[in-house]
């Protein structure tokens, strides 16, 4: 699966890892998505303007780091402490068995005459 992760879907699968009747729960995953849109603009904005700047001032000239990127490191710091603290639920994986061959073995010798 490639490119961007679609807002609805990362709130729909955030949302059916937790007890949707433990109202905290479901506030945090809405503060968590209204995070990461937040995120997304400051990238975006990064990405249009560059990670650096130029500053005119009168006859001064100065490039600096572009002040979202301050911005981003808060706000990415603050999405993983509330990703932290969702309780989410556990599901059950099954394992499969070692002897169980998987479709993407590679052919054996046997396979090749």
């Amino acid at each position: 699966m490639g490119g961007v992760v679609k807002i609805a879907d990362l709130e729909k699968q955030l949302m059916n890892r937790i007890n949707q009747d433990d109202l905290l729960e479901v506030d945090k995953v809405k503060r968590y998505i209204a995070i990461v849109k937040q995120i997304r603009k400051l990238q975006s904005a990064i990405n249009k303007t560059g990670v650096m700047t130029t500053t005119i001032n009168a006859s001064q000239e100065f490039t600096k780091t572009n002040p979202a990127l301050n911005e981003l490191n808060k706000l990415t710091k603050t999405l993983i402490t509330l990703e932290n603290s969702i309780k989410f639920e556990m599901f059950y994986v099954p394992e499969l068995p070692k002897d169980e061959k998987k479709d993407n073995d590679e052919p054996e010798v046997s396979d090749l005459y």
